[in-house]
């Protein structure tokens, strides 16, 4: 990382605990492992963040600009940072770092009993040790990516990662990342694009970073013709999946009955995630049921009527 940034800003992106680093003007918050707090140490003025987010941006070979004013890139080390310069979308300049382990964390080390229960770890061994596919669904922050990782480490297998933003890195993975329309408003290479070139570079398994549009589509076609793979969906609940994958199909062309089909039949699980106090876990795991041409979860593991501390 280049020297000359902030000495506070370094120190904090070297803290092992460190998972995200938010900035705006005269105001930085960082999460330490239990959520967001003021970080007195740094205060960067508007004219300071916005050299600094362009900065950190050209760093990524990507650039900021009034044209451009949003902007997202990887960096050495594990760091996805996205900015945003003071313009006709924001009032200010504003920079969101997500910081991802340079050792990623091994799915035993993930699973601790804070993290999942022994049914819950029984059953996630399970689908990495399968090469089930997957959808790993909850809010922002709560480790979608991390466990995503974590699963993909336990399989052998030739991955192909597509995603707007590389983060998915292991010697068995290869990673294709999307890229957005130049000045010119030309050169654009979408995550839908990247899913059917990645399918004909002999994948294992296909794995989009997260699905949000038409990649959804061609994700669950490719699904359904014989391959194997895994993503990321924000939802909050298990319950919240179908109507969150409804709303993006629906924006696609896909009718609720077609997708209903066609997710029932390409995921084998779906693994939810949550944050409680501060700390990372498995909220739920189930699978995709039909009922009546409707999509719903059904919960795998139950809650524990006693729960002893």
């Amino acid at each position: 990382m280049d020297t000359q940034l902030p000495a506070a800003l370094l120190e904090l992106i070297d803290n092992p605990k460190a998972t995200d680093i938010c900035l705006s003007p005269n105001c930085a918050t960082a999460d330490l492992g239990t959520g967001l707090v003021k970080i007195d140490q740094l205060s960067l003025s508007e004219p300071e963040l916005a050299e600094l987010a362009r900065e950190l941006i050209e760093l990524g070979g990507r650039r900021l600009d009034q044209a451009n004013p949003f902007a997202d890139v990887s960096l050495p080390g594990g760091l996805r940072v996205h900015a945003v310069l003071k313009s006709a979308c924001s009032q200010a300049t504003l920079i969101s770092i997500r910081l991802h382990a340079t050792n990623p964390v091994p799915l035993i080390g993930l699973l601790t009993p804070d993290y999942a229960n022994p049914q819950e770890r029984e059953l996630i061994e399970q689908i990495a040790h399968e090469g089930s596919s997957v959808l790993i669904t909850g809010a922002t922050g709560t480790g979608k990516t991390t466990l995503l990782r974590a699963l993909l480490g336990e399989m052998n297998e030739r991955v192909v990662a597509i995603e707007d933003v590389t983060e998915l890195t292991a010697p068995n993975i290869i990673c294709l990342q999307s890229k957005p329309k130049n000045i010119e408003g030309q050169g654009e290479i979408t995550l839908d694009d990247l899913v059917r070139e990645g399918l004909r570079m002999r994948p294992d398994r296909i794995c989009v970073g997260e699905v949000r549009g038409k990649e959804l589509i061609s994700m669950l076609q490719a699904l359904n013709t014989g391959h194997r793979g895994a993503t990321t969906l924000h939802a909050n609940s298990l319950e919240q999946v179908p109507e969150r994958l409804i709303s993006i199909a629906s924006a696609q062309g896909l009718g609720s009955k077609a997708l209903a089909r066609l997710s029932a039949t390409a995921f084998d699980y779906v693994i939810c995630l949550s944050v409680q106090k501060g700390k990372r876990k498995v909220s739920g795991i189930g699978k995709f049921i039909l009922r009546e041409n409707q999509l719903l979860v059904e919960a795998l593991v139950r809650p524990r009527k006693l729960a002893l501390a």
